[in-house]
C-alpha cells in the first residue's frame, strides 16, 4: 500500500482544504445536513438490513443524532476553531495567539455497531478542522459506511480529501503503516491496544474510544419504576452491543429485591421481533456463551434470559447473587443483552463498586436527591455521567466531550474538546509595540546583577497583598533599568 497509499492524495488535497477560512469549509456541509434529513427513511433502511438493529434504532441512534450533531457541528466550528488571544502574566508588554492547525491526513477506524453516528462525529468534525480523512469502516458494516461517501460526494470537496478504504483488521494495520498523521479508533479494547502499538512505532498520535463495562447505581431514594424502565432500556437496546450500555447495577440494598423484581418483568416483555436488536458479529456468541458459563460456574443466579432466542438474538438477561463482582460479567464487557447486579449500604460502598474495574466510560445515578447524586457522580471514574438518565444518551447531545478513562481509552469526540482533539495548538507571541525591541536583561553576559534582578522577579511574582506587590515592583523596576541601560557584550 505504500506507492497507492491513499494519504499521498490526502495530503495533497489536504493543502488546499486547509487554506479555507474555517467558516466556508463549516459551510460546505449544509447540503450533507439536507440529505441526511431528506432521505432519512432511505438510509435508516440501509442500515436496518445490513446492522440489524430494529428501524426506530437506525432513524433516532444513526440519522437523526447525525442530523442534531451535523447542525450543531456546522454552527459552532467557526467559533471553537478561531484563533484566541492570550494575554501573558510574566511578559504583559507582549502578547501572543493560540491558532488550531489541523494535523493533516487523519485515519478513522470505524465500528459496525454504530456505524453511522460514529464516523460521522468523527470524519466529518476531522474535516471541518481542516484536514483530509480516510475512513477504514468496519468491514461487517461497509454499506452503512458508503452512506457518508454519498453524503459527502455533494459537499464540494476538494479530490481525494475524504476516501473510504475497506477491509479488515488487516487493511487498517497497513494504512498505519503508511503513516496517517493522527489515527481515531472506535472499537474493542484488545484491538486498541494493537493499534495504539502500532501508532506507537512512528509515532502517531491516537484518539481511542474503546469498550466500557458501564454501571448504573440506583439510590434508595429512587424512583424505582422510572429506574428500572430505565435499566431495561440501557442494558439491551442496539441488542446491549453498545460500548455504554449498562453491564452493571449497583443498587442500594433497601429496595434491591424490590427493583430487581421491576426490572425482570421489564426484561421479560422486551419484544424479540420488534424492540431487540440482533447479534450483529456473531463472534459475540462466544462471549455470550464464556460469560453466562462462568456465571453459572460461581453458582450465581440468572433471574431472566440466559440463552439464545434463536440465532441471531439472545434473550434480555439478569445475573445477581453473592461473588457476582468477581464474574466476568462484571469485570469484563459482554456486549450484549446481559446485566449484572449487585448491592450497596453506603454511598462510599457504591463509588467503590463503581471504580472497582479498569475501564470507565459512562455511569448513570438514579436518585430523588440531586445534590445527593452529583456528590457521588463527582467520585465516579467515568468520562460522562448522567443523573436520572442513561449514559449512553449522552452520546446524542453534541455539545458534550465524548470520551472516557482507563481502558475506555483516551482522546475526546464531539463538543468543543472533539473539535480541538483533531488540531494542534500553535503559538505565536509578538511585541504589543513593534520596533520596540532592547536586548533582553537575561541574555549573556551573566553576572550578578541580573541573578539578583531574577530575585526580585520571582519575589515579585509570589508577593502576597498590594502593599508587597507594589514594593517588589518597584525594586524589580530598579534592577531591570539598571540592566536594560547596560550595554551587552552579546
Amino acid at each position: 500500500m505504500n506507492e497507492a497509499s491513499p494519504f499521498t492524495q490526502s495530503r495533497r488535497a489536504q493543502q488546499i482544504w486547509a487554506e479555507l477560512p474555517v467558516e466556508q469549509r463549516a459551510e460546505r456541509f449544509i447540503p450533507a445536513l439536507r440529505m441526511l434529513d431528506e432521505r432519512t427513511d432511505e438510509f435508516a433502511a440501509i442500515i436496518h438490513q445490513e446492522n440489524g438493529k430494529p428501524l426506530f434504532e437506525a432513524v433516532a441512534h444513526e440519522v437523526g443524532a447525525s442530523i442534531c450533531y451535523l447542525k450543531w457541528l456546522i454552527e459552532r466550528a467557526p467559533e471553537i476553531l478561531a484563533e484566541e488571544e492570550v494575554s501573558l502574566s510574566v511578559f504583559p508588554h507582549r502578547k501572543a495567539t493560540i491558532q488550531r492547525v489541523p494535523w493533516g491526513a487523519v485515519l478513522v477506524i470505524g465500528p459496525w455497531n454504530v456505524p453511522l453516528y460514529i464516523p460521522v462525529g468523527q470524519v466529518i468534525t476531522a474535516l471541518i478542522a481542516g484536514n483530509a480523512v480516510v475512513l477504514k469502516p468496519s468491514e461487517v458494516t461497509p454499506k452503512s459506511a458508503r452512506i457518508l461517501e454519498e453524503l459527502l460526494s455533494h459537499c464540494c470537496l476538494p479530490d481525494g480529501l475524504f476516501q473510504i478504504v475497506e477491509g479488515d483488521g488487516r487493511v487498517g494495520a497497513k494504512l498505519i503503516k503508511n503513516k496517517p498523521d493522527k489515527v481515531m479508533f472506535t472499537g474493542s479494547v484488545a484491538t486498541g491496544r494493537k493499534v495504539m502499538a502500532a501508532c506507537a512505532k512512528h509515532p502517531i498520535p491516537v484518539t481511542l474510544e474503546l469498550g466500557g463495562v458501564d454501571a448504573m447505581i440506583v439510590c434508595e431514594d429512587a424512583n424505582l419504576e422510572y429506574a428500572a424502565s430505565a435499566a431495561a432500556w440501557g442494558a439491551t437496546f442496539n441488542g446491549g452491543q453498545v460500548c455504554a450500555s449498562v453491564e452493571r447495577l449497583i443498587i442500594a440494598e433497601s429496595v434491591r429485591e424490590r427493583f430487581l423484581s421491576l426490572l425482570i418483568d421489564k426484561l421479560e416483555r422486551i419484544s424479540p421481533e420488534r424492540d431487540l436488536g440482533p447479534i450483529t458479529f456473531s463472534g459475540q456468541k462466544e462471549v455470550y456463551n464464556s460469560h453466562i458459563a462462568d456465571a453459572r460456574e460461581r453458582a450465581l443466579e440468572i433471574a431472566t434470559g440466559g440463552h439464545f432466542i434463536d440465532e441471531r438474538r439472545f434473550a434480555p438477561t439478569l445475573v445477581t447473587g453473592n461473588g457476582v463482582t468477581n464474574a466476568a460479567i462484571w469485570k469484563e464487557e459482554t456486549f450484549g443483552p446481559i446485566v449484572a447486579a449487585s448491592g450497596f449500604e453506603t454511598d462510599d460502598q457504591a463509588v467503590e463498586l463503581h471504580n472497582g474495574i479498569s475501564s470507565g466510560l459512562t455511569a448513570s445515578i438514579f436518585s430523588s436527591n440531586p445534590d445527593r447524586a452529583k456528590r457521588i457522580a463527582s467520585r465516579l471514574k467515568a468520562g460522562l455521567v448522567a443523573i436520572n438518565e442513561i449514559g449512553a444518551t449522552l452520546y446524542s447531545q453534541p455539545e458534550l466531550p465524548w470520551g472516557g478513562v482507563g481502558t475506555s481509552g483516551f482522546g475526546r469526540s464531539h463538543g468543543r474538546e472533539g473539535l480541538v482533539d483533531c488540531t494542534w495548538p500553535r503559538v505565536i507571541e509578538q511585541a504589543r509595540v513593534s520596533n520596540i525591541e532592547p536586548k533582553r536583561p537575561w541574555w549573556y553576559p551573566y553576572g550578578a546583577k541580573q541573578t539578583e534582578m531574577m530575585k526580585h522577579f520571582g519575589r515579585f511574582q509570589a508577593a502576597d497583598g498590594r502593599i508587597d506587590q507594589l514594593a517588589e515592583a518597584a525594586k524589580l523596576g530598579r534592577a531591570a533599568t539598571q540592566m536594560l541601560t547596560r550595554t551587552p557584550r552579546l
